[in-house]
């Protein structure tokens, strides 16, 4: 583990207490540090779980394209479900890093207390492995180009 990964783990431990003593209510977290292909692969699919369609392809090749061109940048990724999952660009810097966990603390804080978010499936990230599956076997069952 790299040094900067333990200053990040660290402060992560001092960012959620922090937030604690203002009150912040959030479901447990999971942080992962991922490339750009992988942020832009979820950013595009809106979850980490999704069926394929040709249309996430083309949403990803324009947003990776913009990235990779410097016209934009996703430094973070939050799924609202239970636990929360932070997906953080691994070309964030560790100052970088610190802002976001906050940002996303008060994101996971919203998304659990919001009025608007209280009918949410807090575990969508399952559900849609699970229907991911399924119409792959559709897909395998009566072909790719019927489904």
């Amino acid at each position: 583990m790299s040094d900067e990964i333990k200053q990040l783990e660290y402060a992560i431990s001092e960012i959620m207490e922090i937030a604690d003593g203002f009150g912040l209510d959030y479901y447990p977290m999971r942080y992962e540090i991922c490339p750009a292909d992988i942020i832009y692969t979820f950013g595009a699919y809106g979850m980490p779980t999704r069926f394929s369609h040709w249309s996430f392809g083309k949403t990803f090749n324009k947003m990776k394209m913009q990235y990779d061109f410097g016209l934009s940048k996703i430094y973070e990724l939050v799924i609202n479900s239970n636990p929360c999952y932070a997906f953080l660009l691994d070309g964030n810097s560790l100052i970088q890093n610190k802002l976001i966990v906050a940002h996303v603390l008060a994101h996971c804080d919203f998304f659990k207390n919001n009025y608007r978010f209280s009918a949410t499936n807090r575990n969508m990230v399952e559900s849609m492995s699970a229907t991911a599956e399924r119409i792959s076997q559709y897909e395998l069952e009566h072909g790719t180009e019927v489904v």
